[in-house]
């Protein structure tokens, strides 16, 4: 059984090590999860978007990926993430560790808990019908830790702080739609993110995750394409890769000292 789980976001769809790949049945359809092994860690390592980024941003089956985790014994859960800026002091390239999140999305699926569903968790507690969990501390302060000293190890800068607002996509957003981000608080904008971090916390995981700017946000330069996100995050892999390698070598697989314990149901 994998105690961590990584999910790689745009640009990051494969770990360059041997895998072995499992289709894990869930309430909530199959996901694929490809296993693995860094260090002495036991990795469930799953790419959010495919393979060969086929899947959107509003139709990915957030609650197959979180239960499949989940089910594969995943109790702590990196993800990485490729986000515009909403300041000019942040730009191109920085990596950045939110501590909290703003959530613009509508459609999609955000809970497990839709009144009749119950799970027992890993911790023993069964929790069901409708439940409303507590967000004061969204993001892992240990995993956190954990990957700022991994930064500082490698002696790689990542910003400490920041709010990631989350949109449904898949457009980028208009200058207008930023500007009142900005008046927010926000200081990236993603897509993906802030669903897997409810999810997470729904099913008693500690998530965290570590994002790379790939652009400005609208009206911050001239245009955006998905090009410029993906050759962005092709030059910053081997970061990303060492950071995560580095994290998961002291990452502690217990959740017993984690101070978010206390945050999730």
């Amino acid at each position: 059984m994998a105690k961590i789980g990584l999910i790689g976001g745009s640009g990051f769809y494969e770990l360059k090590r041997e895998l072995k790949t499992k289709l894990i049945e869930t309430p909530f359809g199959t996901a694929e999860v490809a296993l693995t092994k860094i260090g002495n860690k036991e990795v469930a390592f799953l790419p959010r978007h495919g393979k060969n980024h086929t899947i959107p941003p509003h139709l990915i089956n957030y609650r197959a990926n979180i239960y499949a985790l989940y089910k594969l014994g995943v109790d702590r859960l990196i993800s990485t993430s490729a986000v515009g800026s909403l300041l000019p002091a942040v730009p191109p390239g920085s990596l950045v560790l939110p501590e909290q999140f703003i959530d613009f999305t509508t459609g999609r699926p955000k809970s497990f808990f839709d009144g009749t569903f119950s799970i027992t968790l890993h911790s023993g507690r069964t929790v069901g019908g409708v439940v409303h969990t507590d967000f004061s501390t969204p993001y892992c302060p240990d995993i956190r830790s954990t990957i700022l000293t991994a930064g500082e190890k490698l002696q790689v800068p990542i910003h400490n702080a920041g709010v990631y607002i989350c949109t449904d996509g898949p457009r980028f957003e208009t200058p207008a739609e930023i500007t009142a981000f900005k008046l927010l608080g926000a200081t990236v904008v993603g897509m993906t993110s802030v669903t897997e971090c409810v999810l997470a916390r729904e099913l008693g995981m500690c998530y965290a995750t570590l994002c790379l700017v790939t652009n400005f946000a609208a009206g911050l330069q001239d245009r955006i394409s998905i090009d410029e996100v993906f050759t962005i995050f092709k030059e910053k892999a081997f970061l990303m890769e060492a950071i995560i390698e580095t994290t998961l070598a002291s990452l502690s697989t217990s959740q017993d000292a984690c101070k978010c314990n206390s945050y999730r149901i």
